[in-house]
């Protein structure tokens, strides 16, 4: 599998960790390590220059714990309806399986392999681009990231498993560990992430069998398998996909390149309706974001335009 967090999402919060320990976003533009990178390509970051940032941003603070911190920043929401999914599913074991199917969606990213002990998981990750320094840092981040989902979807920070890295840093082992609350190894000979069986059984606070149908149903969608989208499906991934602000029904006609009429009478065929979507997706979302945030009624109320908490 290949695993790529939403690029956007992780420039910004690279920036203001950079900002917390005293690095402004010029001195990052400015570093010999990014080359042509400028200021304003902020909002359409390539993957590309991906490694050089985090090189850029780890020579810049000197801080060996820079990727494991900004791994514990992933906002499962920056993924979209595969963030959804995941937060549908009943346990880690299952969410692990999305991601194992799905992680096309997200990108070209990190390529891992899964193995099998009698009382283990083993997330084995293989990084075939970049320097070494690069390689280390991407091992960092992908690991670091798994764990702080895991730990969000639980609501719970488990110890039970093991964090295995290729590369030497033992100087850095408290600090490592004082973070991510995993026990952790270097110089092994793989860089994998090993948990319990048990472990991956944790069921997951969010898990909403229902929803999870129809998440799934838009990820295989996205996948590009189910090329054969009737017009609910394909109504149900663009409102999953604006998250709150939902377009209406004009803008949704003009994206299928169809006429509105022509996108009701679908509908209608199909046995269903535009505000019917519409109120599901809601319901699905507002159900996900009570489960899963920190969020208020009143919040969420706001958020997804319902007429009163």
């Amino acid at each position: 599998m290949r695993y790529q967090p939403s690029t956007n999402h992780l420039f910004e919060q690279l920036l203001m960790i950079l900002a917390e320990q005293g690095v402004s976003s010029q001195q990052l533009f400015e570093s010999t390590e990014l080359g042509t990178f400028k200021g304003q390509e902020t909002q359409t970051i390539e993957r590309a220059k991906i490694l050089n940032l985090l090189q850029a941003g780890a020579a810049l603070t000197n801080d060996p714990t820079l990727m494991i911190r900004l791994g514990q920043r992933i906002d499962i929401s920056s993924l979209g309806t595969f963030g959804f999914a995941l937060m549908s599913c009943a346990t880690l074991q299952e969410a692990l399986k999305l991601l194992l199917r799905y992680e096309s969606i997200i990108g070209p990213g990190f390529p891992f392999q899964t193995l099998e002990s009698d009382e283990d998981i083993i997330l084995r990750i293989y990084i075939d681009i970049g320097n070494p320094l690069q390689k280390r840092l991407l091992t960092e981040l992908a690991f670091s990231q798994i764990i702080r989902i895991a730990q969000i979807l639980t609501h719970r920070v488990t110890n039970q498993g093991e964090l295995r890295f290729s590369h030497d840093d033992a100087s850095s082992l408290q600090a490592y560990e004082a973070i991510l609350s995993v026990p952790i190894k270097f110089n092994q000979s793989h860089s994998e992430l090993v948990l319990s069986k048990s472990v991956v059984k944790t069921k997951i606070a969010s898990s909403n069998p229902a929803a999870h149908v129809i998440f799934q149903q838009q990820c295989e969608v996205l996948r590009g398998k189910n090329k054969a989208e009737n017009s609910s499906a394909a109504l149900r991934r663009i409102l999953f996909q604006a998250g709150s602000e939902f377009p209406d029904i004009n803008h949704i006609a003009r994206t299928l390149h169809v006429s509105e009429s022509t996108l009701r009478r679908r509908l209608r065929n199909e046995g269903t309706s535009f505000r019917k979507i519409c109120d599901e997706v809601k319901n699905i979302l507002a159900r996900q974001y009570l489960a899963a945030t920190e969020l208020t009624v009143a919040d969420i109320a706001f958020l997804l335009d319902y007429s009163e908490p």
